[in-house]
């Protein structure tokens, strides 16, 4: 492949007069276009910036996003809530034919506490052997890593960790009853959504934001900011979301829920609160990544109006407005969110024996990030997707109901609520 520009996931400047040479599913070289071999076939991208596959580090998937996440260009996943055999099975399929969708990471279930708020995707814990028990399950099965949620008790959270890294997993959580503070002493790796982070919903002073930002840095805790999910549900009632051609990639059904949560989960009272929380959410952001806290860049999709793979861009575009640059912002998307994951050895980086999953972007998204969603291809694992014929597949697909999980419990809650 012979771009303009190849950005490999790390350096500040892009590389020029330079070709990706792909052997099978692995990058087999990057080399100078004048040491091309002449005996292979070339793909040529004028005008374009070649980067590494987005990596997308809070999803809860169904298949019928699979194709969608990969025309954004995510190529790899972390589910961070689904059935666990169902999760564990799709990870499988992903992983036999790349056309499915991306490359899959999982967390299993939810461990929540007594009261399980999501059918499918969440499991019970009443007791520290109890959640133990389950984490043991999950490290059995194989998950890659372990989500903790917002109904656990300081003590049943603190047993979770304690058996997920027992275990070798990353832990991470959607904090609720249990504060920032109390995850960090547990030796919690991870927080999702800035939930627990007091100081990042309001207007606070700088030693404020110092303080907690020194929680997270001595205690190694990487945070997830998911801006975009705060975003869309504060703006849930916004008609312009309808008018988003990306929403093409996206199924009849998981649209007709973003209805129904935005007629039922929406109280204008609530809305305004995160409307007002997105100045702050993006001044803490921006603090908390100059003192060196490591950004993971997940969104939360398939929440409403948080379009699958292209969300990613989204969330992008916030973390530019919260002034973070766009180098930056793109390497909490590969590389940085590659090595959170464990994964660093083979995806988030453009460089000889990695795979092959490559993004072809018109324009220079390093300059504007705005450009990040002029993709023209993707490559994963090695294969050129075709993302007009996928396009075609996908909603020749549309009356076909899905039955996943995850589309079940959104059913189940936009009803119910």
């Amino acid at each position: 492949m012979i771009p303009d520009r190849i950005w490999n996931g790390v350096d500040a400047v892009p590389i020029v007069n330079s070709a990706v040479v792909i052997e099978g599913a692995l990058i087999q070289s990057v080399l100078q276009t004048s040491e091309l071999p002449s005996d292979l076939r070339q793909v040529s991208l004028d005008g374009c910036t070649l980067i590494p596959g987005l990596l997308d580090a809070h999803v809860h998937y169904s298949p019928v996003m699979g194709p969608a996440l990969l025309a954004g260009g995510v190529t790899t996943i972390r589910d961070v809530g689904n059935d666990l055999e169902w999760i564990i099975e799709q990870r499988a399929l992903n992983r036999n034919d790349p056309a499915l969708g991306p490359t899959i990471l999982c967390c299993g279930q939810l461990q929540d506490g007594p009261k399980v708020y999501w059918p499918h995707m969440g499991t019970a814990n009443t007791d520290p052997d109890t959640i133990r028990e389950s984490v043991r399950r999950h490290a059995a099965l194989g998950v890659d890593s372990i989500k903790l949620y917002s109904g656990l008790t300081p003590d049943l959270f603190a047993a979770g960790v304690d058996e997920g890294h027992r275990h070798g997993k990353f832990v991470t959580a959607h904090l609720g009853n249990t504060s920032t503070e109390e995850a960090a002493s547990s030796g919690v790796d991870g927080i999702e959504h800035m939930l627990g982070c007091g100081v990042a919903w309001r207007d606070a002073t700088d030693d404020e934001d110092d303080e907690l930002i020194d929680v997270l840095l001595r205690s190694n805790v990487t945070l997830d900011p998911t801006l975009v999910v705060w975003d869309r549900l504060g703006r849930i009632m916004d008609h312009s979301f309808l008018h988003d051609q990306r929403r093409r990639w996206v199924h009849p059904t998981h649209l007709r829920i973003w209805s129904n949560y935005s007629s039922r989960l929406a109280p204008p009272v609530d809305r305004l609160r995160k409307q007002a929380a997105m100045p702050h959410l993006k001044r803490f952001l921006k603090r908390a990544h100059q003192g060196g806290v490591i950004i993971s860049l997940g969104t939360d999709t398939p929440f409403p109006h948080l379009i699958p793979g292209f969300s990613v861009h989204d969330e992008l575009a916030m973390y530019v407005d919260a002034g973070i640059t766009p180098v930056d912002a793109l390497r909490s998307a590969t590389s940085i969110n590659a090595r959170v994951l464990g994964i660093e050895s083979t995806v988030g980086q453009i460089a000889p024996g990695m795979v092959a999953d490559l993004v072809g972007v018109r324009g220079n998204p390093l300059d504007r990030i705005d450009e990040i969603g002029n993709i023209v291809t993707v490559v994963h694992a090695g294969h050129e997707l075709d993302l007009a014929q996928m396009l075609n597949r996908v909603q020749a697909s549309f009356d076909q109901e899905p039955s996943d999980p995850i589309t079940l419990d959104l059913l189940a809650v936009a009803k119910h609520a």
